[in-house]
């Protein structure tokens, strides 16, 4: 079995796997429907911007972005993720510079293809909101929100929303909610405003003046306090805050939109030159860039998170770590910065810490692949069994193509004495993967030596592992120690003996000694008859899998692993 000792062929296998995508026409935008990216998800239309009119340097970036989009369709096996991220960049592109109806198409997609990411709800609710659709933009908020509780702006925009539509008390249960996170102008103008409908004019003028007090260049909020002391009958008041009114509203701190805006601003440049440094591996001037990024704007959580990956990538991971923490307190809603930090936490042997951070990253991104696989790891090294297993069925349930994952949701079974269910999470794995060797190599080990003999079956096992053999798939090494534990399951005791001598004279010859004492065990109980009693010894390396290669949040492209 591929990888699952020390001084054999290591297991990579690429993470994100594929979802597949038919019958793209290969165009840089859609110009009609969108075929399904599976049996289950349904894509649409995304109209195509009249460019017309639009500066050179825009058209190039919009173009550059569909052409990203029109490459991931064309190809057959595209990961889902890859899809994910080039609609709902593209949907990104198109919000910065007003084409809202493509944009929302492109967030549309991008939320059908990954249901659990709260930034596409989120944006679809925005542009809903922005074109006057109040009952869906309320719909997208509230899905957003199911899978972000703490994202603070959508708790402010859908309690507006709450407000137009006439429903006072889930308004004020959403600003509520938001002042509990963060004291801000824009929650106590809400609960101010909620205090108006109500009647309850004392508690909107107390809640306005605090507004005001909190943010006085919310000159919008006088000609609400005027109407809270209309309201108590003090027009005096109520004339001077009249004379005082404006139209600038509470600000919100809104990192999302943020983001958008990036694309758009001068700041696009720094971005442009720090992204390309990255792909060349400059750091050094990557840094640079991002440097000018957080200095230009300080209160932007997405520069540190910049710096901070190319701080990492040049191994300045303790300087990393300083942007990604200013990165968090800025935004503590930030998934990535928290998957960030528990990657660099992993590299620095620091695993616990780790753990705790990609907990978090789940919480607030529970679509976020690359998290639960990296957290399902560590648990697993912890001897965290039920909890590795766990999250590595999310990984599957995420990616059902995703053979390592599978494979060590498995695993984790095995290593709780669940054989039966390691027998079952096997067979759904081959079915659903029968050309990858290591499962199959795995379920012919529980097949022939599961503690439990109503999960044994010798026969079956034996004809895996010929497969494997005739077919020169898996680790021939791997293989052989699988091949001896079928034939002494099928009472075939002296070609097991002979098989796994042959094991240990090739781990012998090539100096692995340690590993071939391990396998002398089985070797006597084969000459004397007795069939193997366990798949895996309980120290296998196998159930410590050690990330091969883990990648901050910009490279989740694609990652291995191997034990």
């Amino acid at each position: 079995m591929i990888g699952i000792r020390q001084g054999t062929v290591l297991l990579t296998i690429a993470f994100v796997a594929a979802s597949a995508i038919a019958g793209w026409d290969g165009c840089a935008a859609q110009s009609g429907p969108s075929r399904p990216a599976n049996s289950q998800v349904d894509l649409i239309e995304v109209p195509q911007p009249d460019l017309a009119g639009v500066d050179a340097p825009v058209k190039d970036q919009i173009r550059a972005s569909q052409a990203v989009l029109a490459a991931a369709m064309a190809q057959t096996d595209a990961p889902r993720a890859r899809l994910t991220a080039a609609f709902g960049t593209l949907g990104q592109i198109y919000q910065a510079y007003g084409f809202d109806d493509a944009a929302l198409a492109c967030y549309t997609n991008a939320s059908r293809l990954d249901s659990r990411s709260f930034q596409w709800f989120y944006f679809q609710g925005y542009l809903r909101h922005k074109n006057g659709d109040s009952e869906e933009a309320a719909r997208d908020y509230q899905r957003a929100l199911a899978l972000n509780s703490t994202y603070n702006p959508a708790l402010l925009r859908l309690g507006a929303l709450e407000l137009t539509l006439d429903h006072p008390d889930a308004a004020k249960d959403s600003f509520t909610k938001a002042m509990a996170q963060r004291h801000s102008s824009a929650a106590l103008t809400g609960l101010g405003k909620v205090a108006l409908t109500e009647h309850h004019y004392d508690d909107a003028v107390k809640d306005f003046t605090e507004a005001l007090a909190s943010d006085p260049k919310a000159s919008s909020v006088h000609y609400q306090l005027a109407l809270a002391y209309r309201g108590l009958g003090d027009l005096a008041h109520a004339q001077e805050q009249l004379r005082a009114r404006g139209e600038t509203e509470p600000d919100i701190q809104d990192p999302l939109l943020d983001r958008i805006n990036l694309l758009k601003q001068g700041r696009l440049s720094l971005v442009q030159r720090g992204g390309a440094a990255m792909r060349e591996s400059r750091f050094a001037d990557a840094i640079s860039a991002y440097d000018q990024l957080v200095r230009l704007d300080p209160s932007d959580p997405l520069a540190y998170e910049y710096l901070g990956v190319a701080l990492a990538r040049q191994g300045k991971r303790d300087d990393a770590l300083k942007q990604y923490a200013q990165a968090l307190q800025l935004d503590p809603s930030s998934a990535s910065a928290h998957y960030d930090i528990a990657i660099l936490l992993i590299q620095e042997r620091r695993e616990e810490e780790a753990i705790v951070h990609l907990r978090q990253a789940v919480q607030l991104d529970p679509g976020l692949v690359m998290a639960h696989f990296q957290l399902a790891n560590l648990l697993m090294r912890r001897g965290k069994d039920t909890d590795a297993e766990g999250e590595y069925e999310i990984v599957v349930s995420l990616d059902p193509r995703n053979g390592f994952a599978r494979l060590m949701q498995a695993m984790a079974a095995v290593h709780a004495g669940s054989y039966a269910r390691a027998r079952t999470l096997l067979e759904d794995a081959a079915a659903a993967l029968p050309s990858d060797p290591d499962i199959a190599d795995a379920l012919a080990r529980v097949l022939a030596a599961a503690p439990d003999p109503a999960v044994r079956d010798p026969g079956r096992s034996l004809r895996i592992v010929e497969t494997l053999v005739r077919n020169q798939q898996g680790n021939p090494l791997e293989v052989g120690i699988t091949l001896a534990m079928a034939l002494a399951a099928a009472g075939q005791f002296q070609q097991a003996a002979a098989y796994q001598q042959a094991v240990i004279e090739q781990l012998e010859a090539s100096h692995q000694d340690v590993l071939a004492r391990s396998l002398r065990q089985n070797l006597i109980r084969y000459q004397q008859g007795k069939t193997c009693q366990a798949p895996w010894a309980g120290d296998d390396p196998i159930f410590t899998p050690v990330p091969g290669k883990v990648e901050l949040s910009s490279d989740m492209d694609a990652t291995d692993a191997h034990p």
